[in-house]
């Protein structure tokens, strides 16, 4: 599924860089797209967040995500 996503600009350029050196020189890798750098590590953060704001367990799904970010509590 294809979702678009903004990245801070420093972290974005990072990873193209990362995927184009890592595809092109190092197979060993197993990086041939910035999609294997991103999957991995958004499912590891994930898996954190939920051990320690969901008892381990996933957090209940939704269909769609409000658009932009929502309000600061204070």
């Amino acid at each position: 599924m294809q979702r678009t996503v903004n990245f801070d600009q420093e972290v974005l350029e990072r990873a193209r860089a990362a995927a184009t050196h890592l595809a092109a020189y190092e197979p060993a890798a197993g990086v041939r797209s910035l999609a294997d750098i991103v999957n991995p590590a958004v499912a590891a953060y994930v898996a954190e967040l939920e051990r320690e704001f969901n008892r381990g367990e996933a957090f209940r799904p939704v269909h769609r995500m409000p658009p932009g970010r929502p309000g600061k509590r204070t």
